[in-house]
């Protein structure tokens, strides 16, 4: 793995992402911006005619146009700021692109509300049949019939959504940009480059000194920043405050979730089924103090892998083999555009300077992007699998739904990704039989368990607890988030771990803090992926369909019934009991072989 960080032009063009596919240059994306400035115009004459079939019909039309080529600029926009955050020319065009956003939306705002104001849509179907194309979006826009505004006031709450994402964005800026951390420094004395991109990889190292000093110097960057940071997110849940409340919700977790046309029990069901089986976190944490010998571990302990001799860099030629070869139960088509994908600059593959930390997939029209920083490590290979899920997913609900059904919920988000990963994890441990090396794949599979279940359920609950403070008029102060999170750690990990004053901190660097109740839908997506990945391994060729279909979903029914479709009840505490349990095995296993 890389001890100095390059610089974006120093970057090989085959392992940067190809922008050109959307706009082959500034010019083609500023033209369309003019276009999407232009349909907005043509738009805004249908204000307070959308009582008429015909009109509805026109209008809708030109929105479905409108929106797919203001995707194309935000899209092309976001990526061009994200490889280099330090770049204020390409920040300069996310935010034109940006603020045209807020303007369109706030300009034809009155359509949501004048939708909802029709009394009889069946007959507008029967007059025009080419309305059912627009069915599901319809249907939506109304069920948020009661918590949609006047028309006044909701051109108001439009114009103001580039306001609510300062907090946002100043965290964005602070983390990606501005934010500077002093070497690590290993048992030798060597100095390495300590980012957010490489902060993880170092915690994975053997060296008990390098993994120290990372630690402790990382979070020192963030305490240096503290206070701005709490002020930041104490803004986040203030804002969300706002729009619960002025959307007559019950609370910003009602709200958050209600979006995506999810019950909030769900959430709370979450917390409630992993506080029942935290037992089986402690038990993995007692087992990983055993085979690494400690008399109590360390935070920064927690991701080095307990089998070392196997922990082998991967290189992303690798990785790409291993991932392609995961996914060939899915059929011919979605193998071949999974293989062009990897192979035709779909991926930002390697860290630079500035570059966003992290990894996502944005699910563009022409075709997804996905932002890496690849380590040569089977932890960004995993990532890799990960990424690459939500690509294909997106991918498929895009070539088989209109463009306004295309965008599936992101309560079912995380599933297609770590679906792909279990997939990964079983085309692994086929390949090679040693003991040693299946005990080294489990602790990574087990790693899943506690940073994508446990871990993310925490931070749930963190994001629950935090936005329930600002409800009741408290200030989020940077030493009451610190005292929040690291009573929660001591809960999560139990006696076995030493919960180190840094950790408290940890709550500073999360960006999905600022998602809007989003961390909670990694542990129900992988919980429900597990149950999913289970079927596509042992099940039959119609669970595999099964599976497609709900890939090719959409928007077009709620997440819960689209995941029903595929074969499971996320409405039920089942699936995470299973999943719990499934870690629980596990460990069992890993424990046997370690002995």
């Amino acid at each position: 793995w890389r001890l100095f960080i390059v610089k974006r032009n120093e970057q090989k063009v085959e392992n940067t992402w190809k922008t050109e596919d959307i706009f082959k240059d500034e010019a083609a994306f500023l033209a369309c911006l003019d276009t999407c400035k232009e349909l907005e115009n043509e738009l805004c004459v249908y204000d307070g005619k959308l009582d008429d079939a015909s009109n509805l019909l026109s209008f809708l039309k030109g929105y479905e146009k409108l929106t797919c080529l203001l995707d194309d600029c935000l899209g092309y926009s976001s990526l061009l700021s994200d490889q280099d955050t330090a770049d204020a020319h390409h920040q300069e065009l996310k935010g034109k692109a940006n603020a045209l956003a807020v303007d369109i939306f706030t300009k034809l705002s009155f359509s949501d509300v004048q939708i909802m104001q029709i009394e009889n849509l069946e007959s507008f179907y029967a007059s025009e049949p080419i309305l059912e194309r627009y069915r599901v979006y319809l249907e939506e826009v109304c069920r948020l019939k009661e918590h949609v505004l006047s028309q006044t006031e909701e051109k108001l709450m439009a114009s103001s959504s580039l306001m609510q994402d300062t907090p946002y964005s100043i965290f964005g800026m602070l983390n990606n940009a501005d934010l500077k951390f002093e070497d690590a420094i290993d048992s030798k004395g060597n100095k390495h480059t300590l980012t957010t991109g490489t902060f993880i990889h170092m915690l994975e190292q053997e060296d008990e000194v390098l993994r120290e000093s990372a630690y402790c110097n990382f979070y020192a960057g963030y305490g240096s920043m503290i206070h701005t940071l709490a002020a930041c997110l104490n803004g986040q849940t203030n804002q969300l405050k706002f729009n619960s409340t002025a959307r007559k919700y019950a609370s910003s977790l009602e709200c958050a979730v209600d979006a995506n046309n999810v019950s909030p029990r769900v959430y709370e069901q979450l917390i409630e089924t992993v506080h029942k089986n935290i037992h089986v976190l402690h038990k993995y944490m007692r087992v990983r103090k055993e085979v690494m010998k400690k008399d109590k571990l360390h935070m920064y302990d927690l991701y080095v892998p307990m089998v070392n001799e196997c922990n082998v860099p991967v290189s992303f030629e690798q990785a790409k083999e291993d991932v392609l070869h995961s996914v060939q139960l899915y059929g011919t088509e979605y193998a071949k555009v999974y293989e062009r994908g990897l192979n035709s600059r779909w991926i930002d593959v390697y860290e630079n300077e500035g570059k966003r930390s992290g990894a996502y997939s944005s699910g563009q029209r022409v075709h997804p992007f996905v932002l890496m920083n690849f380590a040569d490590s089977l932890d960004t290979e995993f990532t890799l699998a990960h990424e690459m899920g939500h690509a294909m997913h997106s991918y498929m609900s895009t070539k088989y739904q209109a463009p306004l059904d295309r965008h599936y919920k992101i309560f079912v988000a995380e599933v297609a990704s770590t679906c792909n990963e279990a997939l990964l994890m079983d085309y692994l441990r086929k390949q090679n039989l040693d003991p040693k090396f299946q005990a080294y794949l489990i602790n990574h599979f087990m790693e899943q368990f506690r940073t994508t279940l446990f871990r993310q359920c925490m931070f749930a609950e963190f994001e629950k607890i935090i936005n329930e403070k600002t409800a009741n008029n408290e200030v989020l102060t940077s030493d009451a988030l610190n005292q929040i999170y690291a009573d929660l750690n001591k809960f999560y990990y139990g006696e076995d771990v030493i919960v180190d004053d840094e950790i408290s901190m940890e709550w500073a660097r999360i960006p999905h803090f600022y998602m809007n109740f989003y961390v909670y839908q990694y542990a129900t997506g992988f919980s429900a992926a597990m149950a999913l990945s289970q079927k596509l391994l042992h099940g039959t060729q119609a669970d595999i369909e099964a599976y497609l279909s709900f890939l090719k979903g959409g928007c077009t029914k709620s997440p819960v019934e689209l995941l029903r479709m595929a074969g499971v009840d996320m409405a039920s505490p089942k699936p995470i009991e299973d999943a719990i349990e499934l870690f629980d095995s596990l460990i069992d296993e890993f424990e046997s072989i370690m002995k």
